[in-house]
């Protein structure tokens, strides 16, 4: 009986706990793991990031656009918006006869990913003038973050008289990439908002 005891306590104690082989098989199965949820939280953060850049550039096309509409479709007053840093930018309500209208030129290719809103190619602004967006129907807002950080938006609208009574305006935005960087992470397409202003 003590011998059966004892062949028994020996074979329990050769099976219990795990080998090195099989650590190292669980640790490299964690390890991967681990590295497929970092590689998850990563893209969930930029994704985040890019999200709330583009409810930013929404909101500025948003603002834009209330701002033009909330005066008459007859007027030709310059309003003003000042960003973050000081910068007092002329936004311009004039609007101009269709298809064209005034301001940004509308990009009218329906191959092109901006087809019926803003085209994002036209220059900024060029010397000599006459190909870039005419002055007052553009402008690179910057948004200042938390910690110092600051966000640079190029806005551009344009406006299109439909009748005496009525007009058509088109807002583009789109967070700009650092200048030392080209797109990569923060690339963004245009946010376009459309509006009809009347009295």
């Amino acid at each position: 009986m003590l011998r059966t005891k004892t062949k028994l306590a020996r074979s329990r104690s050769d099976w219990s706990g795990f080998t090195l082989i099989e650590l190292m098989i669980a640790m490299v199965v964690l390890a991967v793991g681990l590295g497929a949820l970092s590689s998850l939280f990563l893209t969930a953060t930029l994704s985040n990031n890019k999200n709330s850049r583009s409810a930013t550039a929404t909101m500025l096309s948003q603002l834009v656009l209330e701002q033009i509409s909330s005066q008459s479709p007859n007027s030709t007053a310059t309003i003003f918006l000042t960003d973050c840093v000081g910068n007092t930018w002329a936004v311009a309500t004039t609007g101009g006869a269709a298809p064209a209208g005034a301001g940004a030129t509308l990009d009218t290719l329906s191959t092109d990913y901006s087809y019926g809103g803003i085209d994002p190619n036209q220059a900024y602004a060029s010397i000599p003038p006459g190909t870039s967006v005419t002055p007052g129907y553009a402008m690179k807002y910057v948004d200042c973050g938390t910690g110092g950080t600051q966000s640079t938006y190029d806005v551009r609208w344009n406006v299109i008289n439909i009748n005496t009574y009525t007009r058509l305006i088109t807002v583009s935005a789109r967070l700009l990439a650092p200048a030392n960087q080209l797109g990569g992470a923060v690339y963004s397409l245009p946010v376009t908002v459309r509006g009809i202003g009347g009295s």
